[in-house]
């Protein structure tokens, strides 16, 4: 029986990827694929997944082209990497990488959020495009990790969490598309400062219309658009 499980699942997969690939759809069977929990589970921290629910997207194929369907719904998986795709929100199948080059999905406030699969900063996991133009593109790339429960007392000192939780790393990265070079940045003035050097002036002028704000993502998001 689990034989024949697997197997049926590889055909959906196969039959799903086949689809995108000739027509431009997904024709998934409700139902086919594995079954996903993708809420947080009571007493844990964090959660794998990018919602706490499915949510509507689209995918952008290998080729370039843009699949929406309304009765597709999506999540991503943080700590695999895989964009999971459901029409009756209870069972997903997992895209493959060579189908799906990136993907646009959308929160509960309507915010869209786009992903790139860029294998210079990570082979197995998608990327979040901050900022995106004809100069530069700025990418935020998180690593989830699951850390279990590993509280310890001797009776005199603690340490460790009493909790289970899924922890995000997050790290950015600025690619120049002038020169297709790729660099990591942190969240510090000199080294957003050096990441765009080529644009000394404007990153100044922009540093000082911002003085007073913190240097943080949407420091580095609207210095990106700003440079765009």
């Amino acid at each position: 029986m689990k034989k024949q499980y697997i197997l049926s699942f590889i055909l959906c997969l196969a039959a799903a990827q086949l689809a995108m690939a000739q027509g431009g759809s997904l024709n998934i069977a409700p139902g086919a694929g594995t079954y996903y929990s993708i809420g947080t589970k009571e007493g844990t921290k964090g959660t794998r997944y990018l919602f706490d629910t499915w949510v509507k997207g689209s995918v952008t194929d290998g080729k370039g082209g843009v699949i929406k369907n309304d009765s597709y719904s999506f999540n991503y998986d943080k700590v695999d990497g895989g964009l999971l795709l459901t029409q009756d929100k209870q069972t997903a199948i997992m895209l493959g990488k060579d189908q799906v080059k990136g993907f646009t999905v959308y929160d509960n406030t309507g915010q869209a959020l786009t992903f790139e699969y860029v294998p210079a900063i990570d082979a197995t996991h998608y990327v979040q495009v901050l900022s995106a133009g004809s100069n530069y593109k700025v990418y935020k790339f998180t690593k989830t990790k699951f850390e279990k429960a590993n509280f310890k007392s001797d009776g005199m000192t603690s340490s460790g969490n009493k909790y289970d939780e899924y922890v995000d790393a997050p790290g950015y990265y600025v690619f120049n598309v002038k020169t297709a070079s790729l660099q990591m940045v942190a969240l510090k003035s000199k080294a957003i400062k050096q990441v765009f050097s080529a644009d000394a002036d404007k990153v100044k002028a922009f540093f000082d219309a911002h003085k007073d704000d913190d240097i943080n993502e949407d420091f580095l998001k609207g210095l990106g658009e700003a440079l765009n």
